[in-house]
């Protein structure tokens, strides 16, 4: 008996019947109608291993899914992880160079434009949209703002080319395209790890980069800039606390079957790994010594770099400063000597 092709794109052949009429159908079908049509008249998923997602009921959602606490739970393993990379370490000590930060916030550049442009193609999805708050959370045009402080516009141009992407840039980003081909509910999972990271630790690591990258004092009036550090500012959001407070009862309003719920967790979990890729790679990158260097550091040359005046220069500079003053002193005697002067003569006259 002939059976059913085995490559048929979007049904689960091990659970179907085999039979001439269906083997004539199953020819036809793939014949004549492409992977998303057949999808679509199957309403079946299917994502690059073949492995078919069936859609949600609304009898399945969880009534309280707690995705927030899931989350945070399910990643303190990995969490831990990323904070004790070298990387990592090197950057909470305040011991990392301008050229590591450069290339910090330029990897970060592209994973922020890939996700913010998934969140808003994907904004409509009635679990994305909970937690899509574009005007309060995006970081992409400040990442832009934060390398052109650090770097020329000639080597912003290069560096924000998506052709310059590393290699654990284009594993992260193409990571967050997949999730959301699989399930555009799974994009929640990296919002969730970037922007409340960013939220929770930001203050203190831009503490670390004003004394440590940017050689600023905390009694300098200079300490409140905010120049080459606009990643860490949110403006648009009010209070930080209860932003974040609000997010997690956002992503515990998500209505997720149990399925989804394990498959955004185990997706933050992937989110974190990603991470830390980045870090190892930067580490990587700065021992083989092939980071792009960053502008800022000439700047800071010339400003460190004091002249050194020898005894007698500094005699002459003394001599030179006491002749200046007493000129001074004399042009203005004689200045008030002749307004005097001309007053009495032009107030004898009067009389």
């Amino acid at each position: 008996m002939a059976q059913i092709p085995n490559d048929h794109p979007t049904l689960n052949m091990s659970e179907l019947p085999s039979c001439e009429e269906g083997v004539v159908l199953v020819k036809m079908l793939n014949k004549f109608l492409d992977k998303s049509q057949l999808e679509n008249i199957f309403e079946i998923k299917v994502n690059e291993n073949q492995e078919a997602i069936t859609p949600e009921s609304e009898s399945d959602y969880l009534e309280d899914p707690q995705l927030a606490s899931a989350m945070r739970e399910g990643t303190k393993v990995v969490h831990r992880a990323a904070e004790t990379s070298v990387f990592t370490r090197r950057f909470l000590k305040g011991d990392i160079s301008s050229d590591e930060y450069g290339r910090y916030i330029n990897s970060l550049y592209f994973v922020y434009k890939y996700m913010e442009e998934l969140l808003d193609e994907f904004k409509e999805h009635p679990v994305v949209k909970l937690i899509h708050f574009p005007h309060e959370l995006n970081r992409k045009e400040s990442l832009l703002k934060d390398l052109e402080f650090f770097y020329d516009q000639d080597q912003v141009t290069q560096l924000t080319d998506p052709k310059t992407m590393t290699p654990a840039v284009k594993k992260y980003v193409q990571a967050m395209k997949d999730a959301c081909a699989k399930n555009p509910s799974l994009l929640i999972a990296h919002s969730y790890s970037r922007y409340l990271g960013d939220l929770s630790g930001g203050q203190i690591l831009a503490k670390r980069l004003k004394k440590h990258v940017l050689h600023l004092d905390e009694n300098d009036s200079a300490w409140d800039t905010t120049e080459g550090l606009k990643f860490y500012e949110f403006n648009n959001l009010g209070n930080q606390v209860d932003f974040k407070n609000f997010y997690r009862e956002r992503l515990n309003a998500a209505k997720v079957n149990e399925q989804t719920r394990e498959l955004i967790v185990s997706e933050a979990i992937q989110s974190f790994e990603l991470n830390i890729a980045l870090f190892n790679e930067i580490q990587e990158l700065s021992e083989a010594g092939v980071l792009v260097r960053s502008s800022i550091q000439n700047e800071e040359a010339v400003i460190e770099v004091q002249p050194v005046l020898g005894e007698e220069q500094q005699e002459s500079k003394k001599s030179f400063n006491t002749t200046k003053w007493i000129s001074i002193l004399t042009v203005s005697v004689a200045a008030a000597a002749i307004g005097t002067a001309l007053y009495h003569r032009y107030y004898s006259q009067r009389k």
